[in-house]
């Protein structure tokens, strides 16, 4: 198989698309009639009332460019299917991430319909004896095109098109992978899902990802038959050694394969002149004890063993708890989420933010738990208070 890596000239989308789906044959084999599947990463709503989607998601101007190429060639069973983060409180769900970024209206105009993969119905799958819960309008498919972002992400590295799959599988299915082995579970979710072609939008690359605003214009698009292949050209354009990238190297192990570019035939463009390295390794948790100039608090950014509906409610409670105490000193104060541990018996207080960390840290003198999965922003935001009114 090719993997085709093309240059968008002139913001010419259509035309460079295009271009990579004929030079990677992408579209060999599909027949009039066929149910195709678009499955874009649609993660979730900006945070920000004037946060573009550039880099966080696939933009709505590459999916109509996609459903364009599949109607010229005689496809019209066309669906776009995903399912995004769920927070209630902070009105995270995939609706709110597919009106944000355009796609309603583009769903409208182009008489086409958006799925919420959330809702269900499921197939459970079952992955080394590991049950997993995945969309039957994926398992069913006919012909799945995924359709990831070039995008770092501060758990898994990079998220490309293996990563993607995570959307395909119910909520609390998404929760047990972090909980069970997520470098692990989404290797093996990628031999669980048949994907027939993987087209990668790198209109933007995206640096600290999954959610950031710092992304850079890159105009590339990366497209094959082979999802593993892709992922592997997509690493080095964002820097990474696919063999650093672990769920990649454990994918290609169960799969074994290998994961050296020599190996893969590249049609269009020299990877070293697209190449843009950007970091993964996201900052936010010392980065707002800085701006706010807090004192006394030790925070980790979320490890591989928290989900998104407990790290997104804590980054906005943490935001919102911050602005309110400027400039305070907490003494010796730790907050912990996912399976973060604190072994240190001294800490003053151990602030433990949501289910798991409850029980990772129940042993701790010291602990305050905030229980829920994930733990509720109001109540993570009162717990804080009762705890910082104690100490200052």
């Amino acid at each position: 198989m090719a993997v085709a890596l093309v240059k968008r000239q002139d913001d010419q989308t259509l035309a460079a698309l295009r271009k990579a789906i004929e030079a990677c044959g992408g579209f060999e084999g599909l027949k009039p009639g066929t149910k195709i599947i678009l499955k874009p990463n649609m993660v979730m709503r900006g945070f920000a009332p004037d946060q573009l989607p550039n880099g966080m998601v696939t933009l709505a101007e590459t999916m109509e460019s996609m459903i364009i190429l599949l109607r010229e060639h005689g496809y019209n069973d066309i669906t776009i299917a995903d399912g995004s983060v769920i927070h209630p409180e902070l009105k995270l769900n995939t609706n709110t991430a597919y009106r944000w970024a355009g796609y309603n209206e583009l769903s409208q105009r182009l008489n086409v319909p958006l799925i919420d993969l959330n809702e269900g119905p499921f197939e459970t799958v079952y992955m080394e004896g590991f049950p997993i819960k995945i969309a039957k309008l994926i398992t069913e498919a006919e012909f799945l095109i995924n359709m990831p972002v070039l995008k770092t992400h501060n758990q898994t590295k990079v998220s490309l098109g293996l990563k993607n799959l995570k959307g395909v599988i119910a909520y609390e299915s998404k929760k047990d992978c972090h909980r069970h082995d997520l470098m692990r579970s989404i290797a093996l979710l990628g031999r669980a899902v048949k994907v027939d072609l993987t087209v990668l939008d790198g209109t933007y690359g995206l640096q600290k990802g999954p959610t950031s605003a710092d992304h850079h214009r890159m105009d590339i698009f990366v497209a094959g038959k082979d999802i593993l292949e892709v992922d592997i050209v997509g690493s080095w354009l964002l820097g990474y050694n696919p063999a650093e990238i672990e769920h990649l190297r454990i994918y290609a192990e169960l799969a074994e394969r290998s994961l050296s570019l020599e190996k893969i035939e590249i049609i269009g463009e020299e990877i070293n002149n697209l190449a843009k390295p950007l970091d993964w390794n996201a900052t936010w948790t010392k980065d707002l004890i800085t701006l706010y100039k807090i004192k006394g608090i030790s925070i980790e950014p979320p490890d591989p063993t928290c989900c998104s509906g407990c790290s997104f409610g804590i980054v906005a409670t943490l935001f919102k708890f911050f602005q309110q105490n400027v400039g305070k000193d907490f003494g010796n104060m730790a907050l912990v989420m996912g399976k973060q541990k604190v072994t240190d018996p001294s800490v003053r207080k151990v602030i433990a933010l949501g289910k798991c960390a409850c029980e990772t840290n129940g042993s701790h003198p010291n602990i305050v738990k905030v229980p829920g999965c994930p733990a509720g922003v109001k109540h993570m935001t009162e717990c804080l208070k009762v705890v910082a009114d104690e100490i200052i």
